[in-house]
């Protein structure tokens, strides 16, 4: 299995980092020793520390955007395109108060 390393060098140290395992780090030497000795610290807390479980979560049946149950519901509305003006009228008058440029 591939993991990412963290590497950082910091008085002529080398230090690495488990990037999904923040708590396994490891000083070093040089920076081949550093990833050797991680390599070995990170599999045995992945097989003697801790265990690693993976679980299937059942999400919510409605919708992910709430707002799509009430898409069509203005498709029959004779007002809809008068609201439409308006609101865009409102939002020009808006935009001119606050100096947003129009087009």
């Amino acid at each position: 299995m591939l993991y990412d390393i963290i590497l950082s060098r910091k008085d002529d140290k080398y230090i690495a980092r488990a990037k999904e395992w923040p708590e396994v780090a490891v000083i070093e030497k040089s920076r081949a020793a550093a990833i050797d000795q991680l390599k070995i610290q990170l599999l045995d807390y992945l097989t003697n520390k801790v265990e690693v479980v993976q679980v299937n979560i059942q999400l919510p049946t409605q919708p992910s955007n709430p707002w799509l149950d009430k898409f069509g519901w203005f498709q029959n509305d004779p007002t809809f395109d008068d609201l439409q003006a308006e609101i865009a009228t409102y939002r020009q008058a808006i935009d001119q108060e606050i100096g947003y440029p129009t087009e």
